[in-house]
Parts: structure tokens; C-alpha cells; sequence
């Protein structure tokens, strides 16, 4: 596999290519829904692929191909060089790449239990079981139940003519549940997710019952309620929230291409205050056990922990070879492309805010009134103009210290700088509890986000009652 792959990147500089990079990949991925105690969907399917990228004459081209034999990849020259060549003279921002150590050897560990070898039969027995236990909680208030499965894995090849050669392993491995709740007049939904670059260890390890339950128990807790009030609160989020915010609103301004690209927020502030002295946030995909982990990216730079955010301070940004030469610094390994017919492109990994030294406690104590969010699923951001958005799924009131009326149906949203500068405490009690996908550009990829418990003064909820 090496020797042809350098002779298609040799092929490809014979083309007056500056820079080219090859990567060959095969991978098999299985996936099982079950809707109300239903068979919703089993499939499985393969892949097999190659993408050939070049840089001629400060344009890219690219072509990806399903047949990644000599011929073909041969071909993939032929149309990624010609596709350079013919935006050569319309380039008004020429793409440069950083120099770096060529890496080679075997990226990966195998999982301790693969999926495939897990008949698959089984694999549907367990979501079966993992539906079945949510079904079972109140069923007269359970009005639907969707829980889901999947596993992938795979192998790729990277070669460039910076003279790096790697071998990547990868597995993962995710479950989830989805259930709603009525009363009559109100419907409820409750939702979870385990997501890991794992084998099906993950699912030989967890409680699938208690998952089940556990989700059910949310959604009927949710009909009792209140409906949440609308208006300028202080704030403790836990660490699913805390994730949301610092991936969502803070993470994709701090990705390079955006700030480049003139739609970050973040843009020129290097060495400045972007949020309060209490904050330190971090992308980091070494930490072991995390649905973010990898050991390189996809441009064959080692991954690394980033430190974006130091003590309130913007220390640095992101980073693929092409960002990375733009600014003048080391790449730093964040660079991943969704399969063979993408493009590596600027990705978050494990990203967080960094523990502190209050405990949840001492936050409350401190507090004479304000609101406590837990729970979330989804947000999104307007990175150019900093704004963002973030589901809550609990918010209890906070009176003197102690919890409250319970509400649910609350989102908060706000200016991302302006809401990371009121951050007034962080807690001890770090998590990753947000393992799942990230959508860019139309490719996703996995990651995890998480932080401690935080409190932030003056942020704007939203709810159906005025406050």
C-alpha cells in the first residue's frame, strides 16, 4: 500500500503539484432503531474510497474516487491537478501549507470487544431491552419510544509528499434513547446518549435498564413541571449546558478557517480578554475515553492538548497545515475529513471549560435568588456575529441557597463574549457527558464537550411566562 501510494503522490507532484496528500479508506458500519417496541430500521453497510488533495500553483484541487485501484488513483491526478490548474489564475487568496515532521507507524488501539464479532442478533436484543425499559416506566404516560444503535469501523491509509505514512485504526460505538411523555394536555420529551470511540465494551458495561429508565423518568418529571418564566436570571448551568455553550457558542469561533475566513468573533483578539479571570477552555483530543480522542488528525500532525482560553486570556485558535501557515504558527492537529470524498477541514475534539475550585454548594450558598439549569441537547451559533442559543431541558429555581420550582421548556441565549465575561464561579466537578457528532460544512465527525458547574450572572432565559 505504501509503495503505490508515494507513486501516486509522486504522480501528482510530476504534475507540478507543491503539496499533495492521499488517503485510502474501508470501514463497515451497522445501525439498529427500535420505535415502540418495533424494528425500526437494521442496516449495514461498506465503504471503500480515496481522496487525492493537491496544491498547484496556490490553488486546491480535489478528486475522491470508490475504486481506489492504480488506474483510478492515476485518474484522481489527472482531474484534482487539472481542477487546480484551471483555478490557479482566479486565486485571490493563495493556499499555503506549514511544514511538518513527516510522522509514520500505526495510529489506533483495537477495541477490547469489536462489533462485528458481536452476532447481530445480540446487538438487536439489547436495543430491544434498552426500548423496552423505557416503554415500561408509567406506560400510561409513555406515548413513544425510539432507541437507537450503531457501531463503525475501519481503516485508513495517509500518505503526503511531506513524506508522512500512517496506518489508522478506528472504532466507535454509540446507543441512545428518545422518549415522550403526555398527561393529556402536555407532551414532554426526554432524551439520552453514550457515545465513545470504544468497541461494544461500551454496551457490555452499562446498565442499558437503568439508561431506559433513567430517560423515561425525566419525561414524565417534566409533566409535572411548571411552564419556565422568561427574563434576565443568574444562572448555575450544570455540565451538560456548560458543554453546549463552550462548543456551540465558543468552540466554532475559536476553529481557524472561521476566524480566517473573517466569521469569528474571535478574529484579531489574540493576547486579549474574552471572558472572565475564572475561565480556561480547552480543546484536548489525548484525553483517554472521550468520543473526541484521536492520535492524529487526518493531516498526519500529532493531536495535542490546546489550550484556547487561558485565565480569561485568547492564547490561540485551531489549526490545519493550510491555517496554521496563514498565521504563521505549528499546526496543531485539528484537522479531520468525514470519509474519503471530503476534505480534511478544522475540527474541535474534547472541548471544555477547565475545572475550578468552588463545589455546587458553596455557588448556591451564595445566591439569594436566581435560576439552576440542568439538561440539554442541542444548540447553535451565529459565529460571525457571536450569538448563540442553547436547549435546557430543567430549571429549578433557587431561593437562598436551596432548590425550588421545578421548570422545564427554558433556553437561554445571549452574546457569547458577553456571557463568558459574567461567568462569576466554576466549579470543581468537571464531566464530558455530550459524546455524539458535530455537523461542518456537511460532514460530521465525533466529539465530546463538557465542563464543571458554572454560574453566570445576568443571562438572558427564555420561557412562556414573564418574569
Amino acid at each position: 500500500m505504501q509503495q503505490l501510494m508515494e507513486r501516486i503522490i509522486q504522480a501528482a507532484l510530476d504534475k507540478g503539484a507543491d503539496f499533495a496528500d492521499l488517503r485510502i479508506s474501508n470501514g463497515a458500519a451497522t445501525a439498529i432503531g427500535v420505535e415502540d417496541g418495533r424494528a425500526d430500521k437494521i442496516s449495514t453497510a461498506r465503504s471503500r474510497g480515496a481522496g487525492l488533495r493537491v496544491l498547484v500553483d496556490g490553488a486546491w484541487g480535489f478528486a475522491p474516487t470508490n475504486r481506489p485501484d492504480e488506474t483510478e488513483l492515476l485518474r484522481c491526478v489527472e482531474d484534482a491537478t487539472a481542477m487546480a490548474k484551471a483555478a490557479s489564475s482566479h486565486v485571490t487568496d493563495p493556499g499555503i501549507v506549514a511544514e511538518i515532521e513527516p510522522a509514520h507507524g500505526e495510529v489506533g488501539k483495537p477495541p477490547r470487544i469489536r462489533p462485528d464479532q458481536v452476532p447481530l442478533e445480540d446487538r438487536v436484543d439489547r436495543v430491544f431491552e434498552l426500548e423496552r425499559a423505557a416503554r415500561s416506566y408509567e406506560p400510561a404516560k409513555i406515548t413513544n419510544t425510539i432507541a437507537s444503535y450503531a457501531d463503525g469501523s475501519g481503516e485508513m491509509f495517509l500518505a503526503n509528499s511531506l513524506g508522512t505514512f500512517l496506518h489508522y485504526e478506528s472504532t466507535g460505538t454509540s446507543i441512545g434513547v428518545s422518549v415522550v411523555a403526555t398527561d393529556g394536555d402536555t407532551r414532554q420529551r426526554a432524551a439520552e446518549r453514550k457515545a465513545n470511540r470504544t468497541g461494544y465494551e461500551l454496551i457490555e458495561d452499562m446498565d442499558i435498564e437503568a439508561l431506559g429508565k433513567k430517560t423515561a423518568r425525566k419525561a414524565v418529571d417534566l409533566l409535572s413541571a411548571e411552564r419556565a418564566p422568561a427574563g434576565t436570571f443568574d444562572v448555575i448551568i450544570d455540565h451538560r449546558i456548560c458543554g453546549l455553550l463552550v462548543h456551540e457558542a465558543f468552540g466554532h469561533n475559536s476553529e481557524a478557517d472561521a476566524v480566517w475566513s473573517g466569521n469569528s468573533i474571535l478574529a484579531g483578539k489574540l493576547g486579549e480578554k474574552v471572558a472572565a479571570e475564572e475561565v480556561t477552555i480547552i480543546d484536548d483530543p489525548t484525553l483517554p475515553g472521550l468520543n473526541g480522542t484521536f492520535d492524529y488528525d487526518h493531516e498526519g500532525v500529532p493531536a495535542q492538548r490546546h489550550v484556547i482560553v487561558e485565565n480569561g486570556i485568547l492564547k490561540g485558535y485551531l489549526h490545519s497545515l493550510e491555517t496554521a501557515a496563514r498565521f504563521g504558527v505549528q499546526p496543531s492537529g485539528s484537522a479531520r475529513a468525514d470519509g474519503h470524498q471530503s476534505v480534511p477541514i478544522v475540527r474541535m475534539s474534547n472541548t471544555a471549560i477547565e475545572p475550578g475550585k468552588w463545589t455546587l454548594e458553596e455557588m448556591m450558598a451564595e445566591m439569594d435568588e436566581g435560576l439552576y439549569l440542568s439538561g440539554g441537547g442541542w444548540g447553535y451559533v451565529f459565529t460571525a456575529q457571536g450569538q448563540f442559543t442553547c436547549n435546557v431541558e430543567n430549571a429549578y429555581t433557587i431561593n437562598n441557597g436551596k432548590l425550588g420550582t421545578h421548570y422545564r421548556n427554558v433556553c437561554i441565549s445571549g452574546l457569547t463574549l458577553d456571557t463568558l465575561q459574567k461567568v462569576t464561579a466554576v466549579g470543581d466537578d468537571l464531566q464530558f457527558e455530550l459524546g455524539g457528532t458535530c455537523g461542518k460544512n456537511g460532514q460530521s465527525m465525533p466529539v465530546d464537550a463538557g465542563g464543571p458547574h458554572v454560574r453566570i450572572s445576568q443571562v438572558v432565559v427564555g420561557g412562556q411566562e414573564a418574569q
